[in-house]
This record gives structure tokens, C-alpha cells and sequence, in this order.
């Protein structure tokens, strides 16, 4: 338990739009929380839903009110994630903020460790604590998904998916615990990106030398997408988003070099035809080829059973490449198709 004389009221915040199947889930691990009851309030944010979602909250809110539960429901009628966060944080009463996707639970001790290392750490300029996740996913293709999730070949050296050891400063922090006032030094999320946000209101707080940090002991589960077509959706959005909010790391632009590797080595191939230039298609391969030795090896190692290690030989490369078509469907409407339009 917390060995300190203050503690701090927290917000717990959920923004949800029409989630139904999962925000049960979502809500219970707020309900479950280590930290003093008395010191947190729940607000969940709803995007107006219209599968039964936010009947589903107001009789649960109804019913907890009588236990003595502080919960609210605040409707957020822009829809958009990034509207929602600013709308929650701002209705928040607590002096620590942290909202959850509903496509998570987090562990019952994760705010009592976030709110001891905020405490710990003022002196560290540490604003935000965040966690791990832990990937779940439903059936072959799903658990085949949270593997790649969890693979540093799938997702590069992002620390909250692929796990730390030890408390770590990091560049970006996953469900994280902010001190309130950060908000008001350094702006809300910008509610113009329908993705990527946090990273956009992260790199504004590094850059007034503010710090992030994530710790092991506080874990998440994480409901990945469980097919094909919901993991393509989401890389080509997630790709198309970091270039079109100009807010990215290595790790987020590396897909974007490999199609466009790719694509010119359909070009390299198609002029050396000749006998004589076949030396230059067979160089310009290496690339590939070592991606492909890589491919399996991260195959083996991070599948977690034969069908799995197969599946992810498909899976790696989807996901690689609809990620780097969404930056670069992004590059041509920033740089061609908007300058048609002008």
C-alpha cells in the first residue's frame, strides 16, 4: 500500500463510442482499483452512441451512485477521441488525470503505483507515469495479432508494447497518469488529428523539458483487433496519421521507407531486363532479403505456437505494409493532391 501522509483525488476517465461488448470490462478495473475509493471519481465521455452503449452506462452509473461510487457520464457530441479526452479532463476534479481505451483493463494496483511514482518523482520533472501492455486477442488470427503487437519487429522499440525491466524515461507514455496542470502550461490534445494526438501533445511537453515514464509493474490488458481486415484498417490509419500530424519517431517512419522501397525495387527490376544489369537487381534485393531473414526469425521467436509462428509470416508484412501505405497516401495528399485542389 501507499506509505505516504498525502495523497492526491484522481480522475479516472473513459471516452467510448458505441463500445457496448467492451465497456463493462473497461469500467470494472476502474471500479477495482487499490487506491482509496473516496479519493476518485469516473467520468466516462460518450461519443452519443447509438448500439445501446450509453443505456448501458446510465443504468450502471445509476446503480453505483448507491453504493457511493462518484461517477458521471458527460456526452461528447463531436464524436472524436481527441474531443472527448479535452472534455473529460477538463470536467475533472481530481489534481491526477488518466483515461483508458474501453479495449482495456488496467491491473488493480496501476494508479496506486502511478500515483506513488508522480509523488516520487516531482523533482524529476516526471508529469506523466504509464504501463505495459499485455496483448489479448480472440482466436488464431487474434492471438496471432497480440504476438505482433508484442514483437519488437512488429512495432519497433516502443517501450510500453514491447516491455521494460525497470522504470524508464520514454518518449511517449501509454494510459498514463498526468498531473492535471500540465494541461493548463501546455494546451489540450488537438482535436483537428482523428489519431496519433498524444503523440502530438507529447513531443509539445518534451519540448518545455518535461518527462514521461514508464513502468513495468503497471499492466494492461490490451484487446488487439482479431482479424485481418480490422489490422490493416488500423495500420493504414495509424501510418496515414503520424505523417499527417508531422509528429513521429524512427520507429513510426520505418514502414514508410520499406514500401517505398519496394516500390522501387518493382522499378529496378522492370530496367534490368538486360543480362548485363541483373548484377544491380540482385544488389538492390539485400534489402529484402534480409527482411525476409528476419521475417523468420521473429516468426519463431515471438509466436507463441506452430499455427502462430506460421500466421505471423503473413501478419509481419500486412502490417509493415498497410502502415507505410497509409504515411504514404498521407505524403501525396499533403504535397500533390492538395496542391491540385489550390
Amino acid at each position: 500500500m501507499l506509505e505516504i501522509s498525502y495523497l492526491p483525488f484522481i480522475t479516472l476517465l473513459i471516452v467510448v463510442r458505441n463500445e457496448r461488448s467492451y465497456i463493462q470490462k473497461s469500467l470494472n478495473s476502474l471500479l477495482n482499483q487499490t487506491y482509496p475509493k473516496e479519493l476518485i471519481e469516473i467520468i466516462i465521455v460518450d461519443g452519443m452512441s447509438s448500439d445501446g452503449t450509453r443505456e448501458l452506462v446510465k443504468k450502471v452509473i445509476e446503480e453505483l451512485r448507491r453504493t457511493g461510487i462518484s461517477i458521471s457520464m458527460i456526452n461528447n457530441p463531436q464524436y472524436i477521441l481527441a474531443s472527448g479526452w479535452n472534455i473529460g479532463i477538463k470536467n475533472a476534479k481530481g489534481e491526477i488525470v488518466c483515461r483508458i481505451d474501453t479495449h482495456s483493463e488496467i491491473y488493480p494496483d496501476y494508479v496506486e503505483i502511478g500515483v506513488r511514482e508522480l509523488l516520487k518523482r516531482k523533482e524529476e520533472k516526471v508529469v506523466c507515469v504509464g504501463g505495459v501492455l499485455e496483448n489479448v486477442g480472440d482466436g488464431k488470427i487474434g492471438e496471432s495479432i497480440a504476438d505482433l503487437f508484442s514483437s519488437k519487429f512488429g512495432v519497433g522499440n516502443s517501450a510500453f508494447r514491447t516491455g521494460v525491466k525497470e522504470p524508464k524515461y520514454t518518449d511517449t507514455a501509454v494510459f498514463g497518469l498526468y498531473w492535471k496542470w500540465i494541461f493548463d502550461e501546455i494546451g489540450y490534445f488537438n482535436e483537428a488529428l482523428k489519431r496519433n494526438q498524444d503523440i502530438d501533445l507529447h513531443d509539445r511537453i518534451l519540448k518545455l523539458g518535461y518527462k514521461f515514464l514508464t513502468h513495468p509493474d503497471m499492466k494492461i490488458k490490451y484487446y488487439v483487433r482479431n482479424n485481418i481486415s480490422g489490422l490493416i484498417k488500423k495500420a493504414f490509419g495509424d501510418g496515414y496519421w503520424v505523417v499527417a500530424s508531422s509528429r513521429s519517431y524512427l520507429r513510426h517512419k520505418v514502414p514508410f521507407y520499406f514500401v517505398l522501397y519496394l516500390l522501387s525495387l518493382l522499378f529496378i527490376i522492370l530496367i534490368t531486363n538486360s543480362t548485363n544489369l541483373l548484377w544491380i537487381r540482385y544488389i538492390y534485393m539485400m534489402p529484402l532479403i534480409i527482411y525476409t531473414l528476419f521475417l523468420f526469425f521473429f516468426s519463431i521467436k515471438d509466436g507463441k505456437s506452430l499455427i502462430r509462428k506460421l500466421l505471423l509470416l503473413f501478419l509481419f508484412p500486412i502490417f509493415h505494409i498497410s502502415y507505410g501505405l497509409g504515411s504514404f497516401k498521407a505524403l501525396l495528399d499533403r504535397y500533390i493532391f492538395e496542391r491540385v485542389k489550390e
